[in-house]
């Protein structure tokens, strides 16, 4: 009879797996095995090893995880539900073969990849110009990303914060996200106090010191729908609060065994490295870069688990002095500190200056793409009331890093408590909320950079102005072709041409998105610089000049 069990149980699973549904190309794949054998500990007393064979017979080995019911209960005594989730790269038949580490029979399985419903794939530095993002890092993107921060926003009803938070960056464009529920440790009294209440505010995904005992699957289950979501639009989702939540009286990342730490890891990237548009694992905000007990111990275990080898990084707050070149880090996350000073009290009222974020974002490109994750003028959460930021602030520094060849991140609404969707102090996609104009100065840059320039081919080149205030004026270009000069209030600057036709050319106004057309430049000399002068120096200009 024991036997006649066993077969009928592997019947149910083999039948199960070869029922999926097609996936698509860089989609999800996922499907669900059960073990009831006896564990004193489900998560770690044994592993679901996965190989997977792809139409053109590439092997990749992978993990599965426990996960309780399948839908969010159980414990580490509870539950019999294991699962594989795997990203196809390849159109055609997948195969897979599971063992289990302990000797329970496994099985094996197929799915089809299609073509139809592609996802973009996965975020890489861009192969021919690193100063860049680009899916696979081959099909260049300019991001448009926004820092959301709702902590405890993924346990309130998941419809109404579609209609009113993530639909709104849908309808604006907006194809990255920061955020501080992925992963969820702290702070979760930080919701949309406007939305329905948080079903629960339990939603550390561990208590400190004892991972693998402890892990909450309904936390995993509710982060998983709102990163998935977002997989399903295509938009990238940065990490920003990380696994140490040291920082923000949460579970320490040091207070885990070494073998805790590997097991999460390993836990972590099998639930979560399937999902394309993870776009940047991160330790912890503001932090050196180089402690093997900390974030150069996590990102060694990261880029040995992660197949996928998504993103990277750390947060540098001074980057005048960093770490990025190390290879385990895959792009710099920076922070626009001590760069005029070696300390920060002598510099703190420049923090909202453009030519600081500008500066931080040069320093921090060691051939790997810069993305200004904190800067000081671009949140109007928390360091718009420490700084005195303005709006024009912002607005200039957003070019002041596009322009240092960075992406960057920002945010419209305020308040770190009491947190809104609508209103004033909400999202900065409202009427009534005057970060409206903020987000309308974002979409003309973001128009500009994805219509009108190959910004992918372009890179920093402040080296070809002159005669100009110094720090006041930059310039992005790929010489002889393309050119972006970003000029505040107007100011008349010098730039260096290579020799060639230029017919199409204008000023654009920064403030309202009007273009004034500039005359043919007919450049014999490439030697001597062009003398340009905005049309006023009542707003801020860019100038695009054009073969």
């Amino acid at each position: 009879m024991k036997k006649i069990a066993i077969l009928l149980l592997l019947f149910v699973q083999i039948t199960s797996l070869f029922a999926a549904d097609p996936v698509s190309l860089y989609r999800l794949f996922e499907t669900s095995v059960v073990n009831n054998e006896v564990y004193q500990n489900r998560f770690t007393d044994v592993e679901l090893l996965v190989q997977y064979q792809a139409p053109s017979g590439r092997l990749f080995d992978f993990r599965g995880f426990f996960d309780g019911d399948g839908k969010g209960g159980g414990d580490m005594n509870e539950g019999n539900v294991w699962k594989m989730r795997f990203m196809p790269n390849e159109t055609g038949i997948w195969k897979y073969v599971y063992r289990w580490s302990d000797g329970t029979p496994g099985g094996d399985g197929r799915f089809e990849c299609t073509s139809e419903g592609s996802g973009k794939g996965i975020l890489k530095p861009y192969d021919k110009n690193p100063h860049w993002f680009a899916y696979n890092g081959t099909e260049p993107v300019w991001l448009k990303s926004y820092y959301e921060t709702g902590h405890g926003s993924i346990a309130q009803d998941f419809d109404w914060i579609i209609e009113n938070v993530y639909g709104k960056l849908v309808e604006h464009g907006y194809n990255h996200v920061q955020v501080n529920w992925l992963l969820s440790l702290c702070c979760f009294e930080q919701y949309y106090n406007d939305g329905p209440k948080p079903a629960t505010l339990d939603l550390a995904l561990y208590e400190e010191g004892n991972v693998d005992e402890t892990m909450k699957l309904d936390v995993w289950h509710r982060m998983e729908r709102h990163l998935g979501w977002f997989n399903q639009q295509d938009i990238g989702v940065h990490m920003f609060l990380g696994v140490d939540g040291s920082k923000n009286d949460a579970p320490a990342w040091k207070k885990l065994s070494l073998t805790q730490k590997d097991f999460f890891v390993r836990y972590m990237v099998a639930r979560l490295a399937p999902f394309a548009n993870l776009a940047g694992w991160n330790y912890v905000w503001e932090i050196p870069g180089n402690r093997e007990d900390e974030e150069l111990g996590f990102t060694r275990l990261i880029n040995q688990y992660d197949i996928f080898e998504h993103l990277c990084t750390y947060e540098d707050e001074f980057p005048r002095e960093n770490f990025f070149h190390l290879p385990e880090y895959t792009f710099a996350a920076v922070e626009n500190h001590e760069i005029a000073a070696p300390d920060k009290n002598e510099e703190r009222h420049l923090w909202k200056e453009p030519w600081t974020h500008h500066m931080a974002c040069l320093l921090g490109y060691v051939g790997k793409p810069v993305y200004m994750i904190e800067g000081n003028a671009l949140w109007r959460r928390f360091w718009q009331e420490r700084t005195g930021a303005t709006q024009d602030d912002l607005r200039r520094s957003v070019w002041a890093c596009a322009t240092a060849g960075a992406s960057f991140t920002w945010c419209g609404h305020a308040s770190e408590y009491e947190l809104m969707a609508k209103g004033p102090e909400g999202l900065p996609f409202y009427d009534e909320n005057p970060y409206k104009l903020s987000e309308k100065y974002i979409s003309i840059l973001s128009d500009l950079m994805t219509n009108e320039l190959a910004f992918y081919r372009m890179t920093p080149s402040d080296q070809l102005l002159s005669n100009h205030s110094a720090l006041q004026v930059y310039a992005l270009a790929e010489p002889g072709e393309q050119y972006l000069v970003f000029a505040p209030d107007g100011e008349p600057f010098s730039l260096k041409l290579e020799s060639g036709t230029y017919s199409n050319n204008f000023w654009l106004n920064t403030e309202t998105g009007d273009k004034k057309t500039l005359k043919e430049i007919i450049k014999a000399n490439g030697d001597e610089p062009v003398d340009f002068k905005a049309p006023d120096q009542s707003v801020d200009w860019a100038l695009v000049i054009r073969k």
